[in-house]
Parts: C-alpha cells; sequence; structure tokens
C-alpha cells in the first residue's frame, strides 16, 4: 500500500509536514524527501500515519479509495 499523491504533494513541499513525520519515523529529514519521491512504502508505518492524521488529513486523503 501507498500514499496518496496529496501526501507526496505535501512532504515535499511543507517542511514542518516533513520534519514531524522524519521525527516520528525516527529518520532524517532529507531520508524523508527521498521516500516521498519514490513513494516508498515505509510512508505508511504507523508512526507516519499518526503524524498526517495531526495535520487533519482522513484515510481517504492518506490512503485513497482501497476497493475491495
Amino acid at each position: 500500500m501507498r500514499v496518496t499523491q496529496i501526501i507526496i504533494e505535501k512532504l515535499l513541499n511543507d517542511k514542518n509536514f516533513r520534519l514531524s513525520t522524519a521525527l516520528a519515523l525516527g529518520v532524517s529529514e532529507r531520508n524523508v524527501q527521498k521516500l516521498a519521491q519514490a513513494n516508498s512504502d515505509n510512508l505508511t508505518k504507523m508512526a507516519a500515519v499518526k503524524v498526517y492524521y495531526q495535520f487533519g488529513f482522513s484515510d481517504e486523503q492518506i490512503f485513497g479509495t482501497v476497493e475491495a
């Protein structure tokens, strides 16, 4: 599972959001930027998802529509 383009754009363009995500994941800001550029599934770790929720994102905005 990957995060949506909304989250990727926010990570690439918002330094505070990127720093908060990096702190939650225990990595550098540059590492989060690289993860975003690669749309890594590491961006779906619970620690990162909690940051997305704190910034007001919904499940749909984070993961997109999941079809069964």
